[in-house]
């Protein structure tokens, strides 16, 4: 007895007030709002568990979603921490997405909308295979291709429909057509519409078998969630005895470009009533010169959401610089010297400095402080693709391997295999296979093999690649056979091996990739391990240990350091070409999440002109002048001409 006693006093250990009132919320529906650095992911963990220890709610009925792989590795990880040895069932933690695959997994035989095997397409095949193929199907670039399927996976709805009193996506029934065409003839499912079919599913089905009965559900980042996430949400809680916990942040909504919108959880409360309204006003991150000019540029929305946010009791006055360049080389030469200084002089650590920039189209900007950053001996890595080491040629070889050893029919796969490996297929004999795939309403993979037969050169590569996949095969034995943690690091490594003997080397970050990737999403099968794979996506970090990191601007949110300098601060690029009102807000808001990101030191730099590569990116391409960013013109902040800045560093 005395353990338990224990046990229901332990959530609230390291609590601050404000947290524990959040955290211990047990009347019906409630709207968390948390500003950047308020400990809402420690909020979460304490509240799974103040509902499993200390209320006695059975584990499997909660359920937290969380927009991001990290994060909802993180919550997992400190959730485990927090129950170890109080329960044996363990509450239901991942990403929407996640959770979606798994009701569609559960459910196949009632979806004949569904290609099967329900096989995700990662961000590879969509980006090399996927959208490429229907730019050549429709004639479209690839940029209007991507705009159509991201408005799909919002089941073409945004939340400002109703405002403008028509839905301003439109389903485009030709595009539609295209795609479904591609997709039956290559048997995938996009991650992005995962959510879409669930939320299909539900509207047109009342008997999907969803798991245990949810009691309550948790949804982190609920400001970065669509129309159709939203709908979902309120279809898996509509039998009136689910409770919601909406926590977020409407001024860190940043994902406009996937229809997400604040107005989600600006109108929680009255879409979801009765709603009981907390927050977390005390910022344990920012030094109060960051917070006062990161609460300027959240205050130009109009439409915000008021709410508590102050600095810690003991936080320092910290230290905010808008330096002012002639130049983006002068920029890039300049930054360099900035870390060198904090690193040398302030005896930062690499890892306590994070650059942030908007974009870096063909490394317009990271090529360049590369260079500089060589030059002035500064440890340096740069995170601007979503690329992972799977996207490298061994990478997919390895991964593709693995695909068809589990599923022989696996059209993507091969498809990938095909085109990445050298074996002389070009393009004429891979359109020989779709032509007579679709003539013959066959998979890729039926029209390959049958193509095969009479092709010398498909038929070779094809002997090949079944020599190595009967020893890859072998080791994947059964797919669903679970398996601890070590025995997948022991079956990849075999998988190394075997392919290092058939030519394919330097694996080691694929395989590191993929481990890191089965722990983070529990992975303990090598179906788990795939599932996983292809639900990674762009919009989790990847920061190195050891170096000054340089990432986009969408990559930092979640992410902190003791100084962080943000780059090219110029209006040609925030907001750029979002010239709509959404849009501009979203460019707002994602500057605002940047300036949040520190901790003690915001350094923010701007060039009055840009050459070179540098002169054809942003709004006005080709045009010299630039300017500062419109929202921190009339910022409490005066701009320092770089000379005028280095002196008084004695740099």
């Amino acid at each position: 007895m005395a353990e338990r006693k224990e046990a229901e006093v332990a959530w609230a250990e390291g609590l601050l007030p404000e947290q524990r009132v959040a955290a211990s919320h047990m009347d019906g529906n409630a709207r968390l709002l948390a500003g950047p650095g308020t400990g809402k992911t420690y909020a979460l963990k304490a509240r799974v568990a103040f509902l499993v220890v200390n209320q006695n709610i059975e584990p499997k009925t909660v359920v937290a979603l969380t927009f991001t792989r990290a994060a909802a590795g993180e919550l997992r990880s400190r959730v485990e921490k927090a129950l170890e040895g109080q329960v044996a069932d363990r509450p239901r933690i991942m990403t929407l997405h996640a959770f979606a695959l798994r009701a569609l997994m559960k459910n196949t035989e009632l979806l004949e909308s569904l290609p099967r095997p329900l096989r995700i397409a990662d961000d590879w095949e969509e980006r090399n295979i996927i959208q490429e193929d229907l730019k050549g199907i429709t004639g479209r670039k690839v940029k209007d291709v991507r705009k159509e399927l991201q408005a799909m996976s919002a089941d073409w709805d945004t939340l400002r429909a109703e405002d403008e009193g028509e839905n301003p996506l439109k389903a485009d029934a030709k595009f539609v057509g295209a795609w479904q065409q591609h997709r039956r003839l290559y048997g995938y499912t996009l991650r992005s519409e995962l959510v879409y079919q669930l939320k299909r599913a539900l509207e047109q089905r009342d008997d999907l078998d969803m798991g245990a009965p949810i009691s309550h559900l948790l949804v982190d980042e609920y400001q970065d969630l669509n129309a159709c996430d939203l709908s979902t949400i309120a279809r898996i809680a509509e039998n009136g005895k689910t409770s919601i916990y909406a926590a977020g942040d409407d001024d860190q909504s940043i994902y406009g470009f996937r229809h997400a919108n604040p107005e989600g959880i600006r109108r929680f409360n009255k879409q979801h009533p009765p709603c009981t309204d907390l927050s977390l006003a005390t910022c344990m991150r920012c030094d109060q010169a960051i917070m006062d000019l990161s609460r300027f540029v959240a205050n130009l929305d109009t439409h915000r959401l008021e709410k508590p946010w102050g600095a810690r009791t003991n936080a320092g006055i910290g230290e905010v610089k808008l330096i002012r360049f002639a130049s983006g080389e002068e920029e890039a030469q300049g930054v360099a010297s900035l870390c060198k200084y904090l690193l040398t002089e302030k005896k930062y650590k690499p890892d306590d400095i994070l650059i942030l920039i908007r974009s870096d189209g063909k490394g317009a900007f990271s090529k360049p402080l590369a260079e500089q950053m060589t030059l002035a001996d500064v440890p340096f890595n740069l995170n601007i693709d979503s690329h992972s080491p799977l996207d490298s040629k061994s990478g997919r070889v390895a991964l593709s391997m693995i695909r068809v050893a589990v599923d022989p029919n696996d059209s993507l796969a091969l498809r990938t295999l095909l085109e990445v490996r050298t074996n002389g297929i070009g393009k004429k004999a891979v359109d020989g296979i779709v032509a007579e795939a679709t003539a013959g309403n066959l998979r890729f993979a039926q029209a390959l093999r049958k193509r095969a037969v009479s092709d010398g050169g498909l038929k070779k590569e094809l002997t090949k690649l079944d020599a190595i996949l009967d020893e890859v095969k072998a080791v994947v034995s059964d797919a669903k056979t679970v398996l601890t943690p070590e025995q997948v690091k022991e079956s990849l490594a075999t998988i190394a091996t075997i392919l290092e003997v058939a030519g394919v080397t330097d694996l080691d970050e694929a395989n590191a990739h993929m481990l890191a990737v089965a722990e983070a999403g529990d992975a303990d099968s090598f179906a788990s391990l795939l599932s996983s794979l292809s639900l990674a996506s762009f919009t989790d970090q990847e920061r190195a240990d050891g170096a000054v990191n340089l990432l986009t601007m969408h990559k930092a949110k979640g992410l902190s350091a003791r100084a962080v300098i943000v780059m090219a601060a110029e209006d040609e690029y925030l907001p750029g070409r979002q010239q709509s009102i959404d849009e501009e807000a979203d460019e707002r808001r994602l500057l605002y999440v940047s300036l949040t990101r520190a901790k003690e030191n915001l350094f923010i730099t701007y060039a009055q002109k840009r050459t070179g590569s540098q002169q054809h990116t942003g709004r006005d391409s080709g045009k010299i002048k630039r300017t500062l960013t419109r929202y921190l013109r009339n910022a409490p902040i005066h701009a320092t001409p770089a000379s005028a800045f280095f002196e008084t560093l004695g740099a």
